[in-house]
């Protein structure tokens, strides 16, 4: 058989499989590539596109550092550059728990070591307790701040003073603890604590110290200046590298305000306010605005109940602590909030929690408010000064014109009881300047009824009752007084609103547009805008905003207002605000008394006054709102005092003006029983003497029968009421012993001078027009029971007290 032959059979490559396999290869890898980057893709997008913004702010807070350079607040200064608002540098007590960790494992190193350091070892619990008896903190507060290991910025004490911050800075330098900083701040401090409080506000420290309230809100853009900033770069453990990058961004201080107010005028009014109130028992605080009638500059305004800038939210007012005490105590809640919380489904505990808050909240508006802008009342009699300038300009009445009253007067289109007078027996017949005097309703209502609604009304426009006065202080109202119900419209103004209107009821306006349209009655009739920030300067010096006095518009003519001051002077000089009177001045004004805001036994008694009365350089609203009746429905308080401008206000307002024209350098018109300086006297024989006291109108009495004067009482020099008795040593020595003031409270002033003289005291007389016997006294200057030197002269203030309408 033949032989087989074997073969060997050799396999090509499939290259066409392989190229289909490779791609297929590159394709899944293809795919899978990119399924797997797309995440990163989409991930690096949002970081370098998307939140690009974010993640640059992250890098350079990590690599850097910014610190804040606080700007200096402006200075507030008064008219005279005494400062009532100011900023101090302050610090903040800083820890940073990281680096003071550090500190304690460089201190275990050493001690590893063997460097046993020769300061205590910095434990948290060393730290806390010694800092926690520096700052008056508790101790527990600071260790669980310095847990924060991985923090580097923990405040644990805010705005402490120098002396503070250098008991912190000795402790960590005795014992060589890094961590603990005290960077500086600024603290608003307010020299003058409550004075013109509500005027000039206050600055919040919890909102980054801006303004909260007053002038400090109102120019907080001018005040607070532009923050500064220090940039420097820091590593990864956040330590600053100040030799690798430093950048100072300057920042700018605020600008210095100056005010019209003047501090002195300030104190004046705040305290005859808070003397008013104490004094009338009266239970809802009041306001006292002054200001120069001849360019709207605002003196002076103060505002009861008040509180201390320093400290805003502590309560002084002895009426309000009293509301918030019988809150707490359970004898009254805070119905309103009380009854809401219950509804919210409160527990009657919660309930009455919330109701003490709403109170304290309550509470603290109120003293915060500046209410003789924010708040309205009804004027009562001191918008007759206004009823009849408009009268007097529109030529209805004049002075010759009279008036009957009847004690009361019956309007047309009234089916009411018929409108009572002040006198209820009526003030007969009387001249336009008697019945202003006598502050007459039936007399008003007749001058209403001449004038006529369309023309009054118009006048309630002109002298700016329907809008804002404009001034440059935060809380003037945007409502329209029309639309609020605060004044009739003009459709709806009647024959009655006419006649209430005519004396100053039924209606309201702020004590702010009181006081600025009495001004245009008695300056020349201009409206002038009032004002309190008179400039603004920069840090150079540089007066950036000045402020011009700005007329609104004229609304009486010069002759018309001359007329008026002649008119009102008259009220003082013999009429209802005679108690308002001071010897040597003139002073002109209007009483009033509104017993409807609040009911009944809610009266504001007040009193418009303007001084000197032929040239006014100063016109003042004083106003106390609610004294307490000493019973229901009672015309007196329980001191006796009539409840009425014309026996409350009137005598404040005199003395008030009387220290404001004394302060502005006004002098006395010399009368016969003004003050004259006792001449000296000693060793004139007793013709000389005598003539040289008929000379300044003084009389004598002698002691002894020297040939010449040896002593005198008083002494050379002494300021004495003209007419007094002085009495000269013949040869005979002075008596040296004093002698003890009497009281002379409620006595007239005859039997006054009288009881002062047999101690061998003198008696100024102030506060009446005229010493009649209904008229007592009611404060002395010296109090009885002090030993004085014999010839001291004693201060004695008068009013009368006899019973007075609640027209006054």
């Amino acid at each position: 058989m033949a032989e087989r032959k074997h073969r060997r059979v050799v396999q090509q490559p499939d290259h066409r499989a392989n190229r289909t396999i490779l791609v297929r290869t590159l394709i899944l890898l293809a795919v899978f590539g990119v399924a797997v980057f797309i995440p990163l893709f989409v991930r690096l997008w949002q970081i370098q596109i998307r939140d690009y913004d974010r993640f640059q702010e992250l890098a350079v807070e990590q690599q850097t550092g910014d610190s804040v350079v606080a700007a200096q607040r402006g200075v507030i200064y008064d008219r005279n550059g005494e400062v009532l608002a100011m900023s101090a540098t302050v610090y903040n007590i800083q820890l940073s728990p990281k680096e003071i960790l550090a500190c304690q494992e460089a201190y275990a190193d050493d001690v590893k070591n063997g460097k046993e350091p020769d300061y205590p070892e910095p434990t948290d619990e060393f730290i806390a307790s010694n800092l926690a008896q520096i700052l008056g903190l508790e101790e527990e507060d600071i260790l669980k701040r310095l847990e924060k290991t991985y923090s580097m910025y923990e405040i644990i004490a805010q705005r402490v003073d120098e002396d503070t911050r250098n008991e912190v800075l000795a402790f960590t330098t005795e014992n060589h603890i890094t961590g603990i900083f005290t960077p500086p701040t600024t603290m608003r401090i307010y020299p003058k604590g409550s004075l013109a409080a509500q005027v000039i506000g206050w600055v919040n420290p919890n909102t980054e110290n801006t303004g909260a309230y007053g002038i400090e809100a109102q120019y907080e853009s001018v005040l607070a200046g532009e923050t500064g900033r220090i940039v420097t770069a820091k590593n990864a453990d956040g330590t600053q590298m100040l030799y690798q990058y430093e950048n100072y961004y300057d920042g700018m201080d605020g600008c210095d305000l100056e005010l019209t107010l003047d501090s002195k005028i300030q104190s004046f009014c705040e305290n005859i306010l808070a003397k008013g109130i104490e004094q009338f028992e009266v239970q809802d605080g009041g306001f006292c605005i002054a200001m120069d009638p001849n360019t709207g500059e605002i003196l002076a305004w103060a505002n009861s109940p008040t509180f201390d800038a320093n400290d805003p939210w502590a309560v002084s007012d002895p009426v309000l602590l009293q509301y918030l005490a019988d809150i707490e105590s359970g004898e009254y809640t805070k119905e309103e909030a009380y009854q809401k919380a219950l509804a919210e489904g409160a527990t009657t505990e919660e309930a009455r929690d919330t109701a003490i808050s709403a109170a304290e909240s309550e509470v603290l508006y109120k003293q915060w408010a500046n209410r003789s802008i924010s708040s309205t009342y009804e004027p009562g009699s001191t918008f007759k000064s206004i009823v009849l300038a408009a009268a007097l300009e529109e030529g209805v009445v004049s002075e010759s014109s009279t008036f009957y009253c009847s004690g009361v007067a019956q309007v047309d289109g009234w089916s009411g009881p018929p409108i009572q007078c002040s006198d209820r027996d009526g003030h007969g017949t009387q001249t336009l300047a008697k019945a202003v005097a006598n502050s007459c309703n039936p007399a008003f209502i007749a001058i209403g009824q001449a004038l006529g609604a369309e023309k009054f009304y118009n006048y309630l426009e002109d002298f700016g009752f329907l809008e804002k006065t404009g001034i440059d202080v935060l809380g003037e109202s945007n409502i329209n007084p029309v639309s609020a119900g605060l004044i009739w419209d003009r459709d709806k103004f009647t024959n009655v609103d006419l006649a209430v209107a005519s004396f100053g009821q039924r209606f309201q306006v702020t004590p702010l547009q009181l006081i600025t349209a009495a001004a245009a009655v008695i300056n020349g009739g201009h409206l002038m805008q009032p004002y309190v920030v008179s400039q603004v300067t920069d840090t150079d010096g540089n007066v950036v905003q000045h402020t011009e006095p700005t007329e609104v518009r004229q609304v009486i003519s010069e002759q018309t207002s001359e007329r008026c001051r002649t008119i009102l002077e008259g009220v003082v000089n013999g009429g209802t605000g005679h108690n308002a009177a001071v010897e040597g001045y003139r002073i002109g004004g209007k009483t009033g008394s509104s017993q409807t805001l609040y009911g009944s036994d809610y009266t504001i008694v007040s009193f418009l006054g303007f001084a000197p009365a032929d040239d006014p350089q100063v016109i003042i609203l004083l106003a106390y709102n609610s004294p307490k009746p000493a019973a229901p429905g009672a015309n007196t308080t329980a001191g006796g005092w009539y409840i009425s401008g014309g026996n409350m206000a009137a005598p404040m307002a005199g003395e008030l003006l009387e220290d404001i024209l004394g302060y502005l350098g006004v002098e006395k018109t010399y009368t016969a029983s003004a003050d004259v300086l006792v001449p000296n006297l000693v060793g004139l024989d007793l013709a000389s003497a005598t003539a040289s006291l008929e000379k300044n109108g003084l009389s004598l009495r002698t002691v002894g029968d020297g040939a010449a004067v040896t002593g005198q009482i008083p002494a050379a020099g002494a300021s004495i009421p003209g007419g007094s008795q002085v009495v000269l040593y013949m040869g005979e020595e002075v008596p040296t012993d004093q002698v003890t003031v009497p009281s002379v409270v409620g006595l007239t002033a005859a039997q006054a001078e009288e009881k002062l003289a047999a101690q061998g005291l003198y008696m100024r007389a102030t506060g009446a027009s005229d010493y009649s016997s209904g008229v007592v006294a009611y404060e002395q200057s010296v109090a009885a029971g002090t030993s004085v030197d014999r010839g001291t002269t004693v201060e004695v203030r008068f009013s009368d007290s006899s019973a007075s309408g609640e027209g006054l």
